[in-house]
């Protein structure tokens, strides 16, 4: 049976339009947010070493929003529709905004595992944007806490990290070397969840439910409290360590020898914000706990943490995917990123890469990168939750301040924390249900 010239040839032009309209849409630029401009310019070069790599038609647009500002900017994209993006770079923290209702994330569990990724990462770090077993996000960092501290200062006072290695040491030493002008630590809201994951325990239990271990967590309130009613630590009267107000009134004048923080902290905010002081920081495994609460002696704990996660509604998921499967993968690339003070990947092939173990000449030719590989095994998990950011937000916000001017004793703080974490839980639940569209499925919060 003949076929028609003219159908061969109709058959030919429909073709190609279809060819012509993936290429079309291949070419559509990934819209691409990210949280600062530090990694706005790290992935604008990741995107140029793709497209020589892997993809040579691959574009992207990089937006940088702020830490804070960019839940806003995707919840109202998210509720528009308008301009959404393809790619999100989110912190932990306020990747649990999206828990209780529909997850406006593609769950990417299959793809995941299919790369490898799944065994690749700390596992440790693989439940920061997982939730009921499904994989929305990788992390991208470590975030292994450790002390950093100010080399040149401890060796004028005789502090080594030995004599400073348990939390009883440090509490000595600090107290010997206080002045009106000078204490050992700053202390933070941040301390908290960091002190009770290094002693074993979780902010949340297993099915996301907040603050299950009453005694520990009160305990560790009064810890934290003790250190500065004598004189261990400093609570900054110029906002927290994260600011840069922080540093110009403690750490340039040398009012603070010593800061508990996460990979992250000292490879960005620390370098960022004093330069002053280059080559004179170092950092060390966190003092350990020795008594009978803590579970273990752990060296480490960990603190935040961002992730790459795909809008639900993107119509690139493929092409969005294949770029975060290559930059989580590519061993460069994650080297890079922790050259370029952005923070150490948990991606653990990477780590065999002899760029990790040259000196910082920062940290006082110190390879950080080689003591964070050495305590990455220790990282404890974290339990995400759909409190998570309500927790950080009311503990930073309300109960923080009032907890460490005496205002509210520890034990209340624990008691009024929880119980308005848990009613705002309920009433958000049942405003969900009452408001849901009919026929659309309610929003249902996290049983208390």
């Amino acid at each position: 049976m003949r076929v028609p010239f003219s159908s061969i040839f109709l058959a030919g032009i429909l073709a190609a339009s279809a060819v012509a309209s993936q290429a079309a849409a291949a070419a559509k630029p990934i819209e691409f947010w990210v949280n600062s401009q530090s990694d706005e310019k790290y992935y604008l070069n990741m995107i140029q070493v793709y497209k020589t790599k892997v993809d040579p038609t691959f574009e992207a647009n990089v937006r940088s929003y702020g830490f804070t500002e960019m839940p806003d900017k995707l919840a109202i994209a998210i509720k528009s529709g308008v301009n959404p993006p393809d790619i999100v770079q989110l912190d932990e923290i306020y990747f649990s905004l999206y828990l209780r209702g529909t997850i406006p994330f593609v769950d990417i569990t299959g793809r995941v595992k299919k790369s490898g990724l799944d065994e690749g990462i700390l596992p440790q770090r693989m439940g920061l944007f997982t939730w009921k077993d499904k994989i929305y996000g990788l992390p991208q960092s470590v975030s292994n806490v450790v002390l950093y501290y100010r080399d040149d200062v401890f060796k004028d006072l005789g502090i080594t990290p030995k004599s400073i290695d348990t939390w009883p040491k440090l509490e000595a030493v600090a107290k010997k070397i206080h002045t009106d002008a000078r204490s050992m630590l700053a202390l933070d809201w941040s301390y908290f969840e960091i002190l009770m994951r290094q002693r074993g325990y979780e902010l949340f239990d297993a099915a996301g439910n907040p603050l299950p271990d009453s005694v520990v967590a009160v305990e560790t309130m009064k810890k934290i409290l003790s250190w500065k009613t004598d004189g261990i630590g400093i609570l900054p009267d110029r906002g927290s360590m994260f600011e840069a107000e922080f540093f110009n009134a403690y750490v340039a004048t040398n009012g603070v020898l010593a800061v508990v923080g996460a990979d992250w902290y000292g490879l960005d905010m620390i370098q960022g914000f004093d330069p002053k002081h280059a080559g004179k920081w170092k950092a060390m495994a966190m003092p350990v706990w020795t008594d009978s609460l803590s579970k273990g002696q752990n060296p480490t704990s960990s603190f935040s943490g961002q992730g790459l996660v795909i809008f639900k509604k993107s119509k690139q998921v493929d092409r969005a995917w294949k770029f975060i499967e290559w930059v989580m993968k590519d061993v460069d690339a994650n080297v890079e990123r922790y050259l370029q003070g952005n923070c150490f990947t948990p991606y653990r092939p990477a780590w065999t890469d002899l760029r990790f173990n040259r000196t910082d000449a920062y940290f006082g030719n110190q390879s950080l990168a080689s003591l964070l590989m050495e305590l990455a095994p220790r990282v404890p998990t974290v339990v995400q939750s759909p409190y998570r950011a309500e927790f950080v937000q009311l503990f930073r916000e309300k109960y923080w301040s009032s907890m460490m001017m005496g205002t509210t004793p520890p034990d209340s703080v624990y008691h009024q924390l929880k119980a308005e974490l848990l009613k705002g839980a309920t009433a958000k639940a049942v405003t969900a249900k009452t408001e849901a569209p009919k026929g659309a499925p309610a929003k249902g919060g996290a049983k208390p």
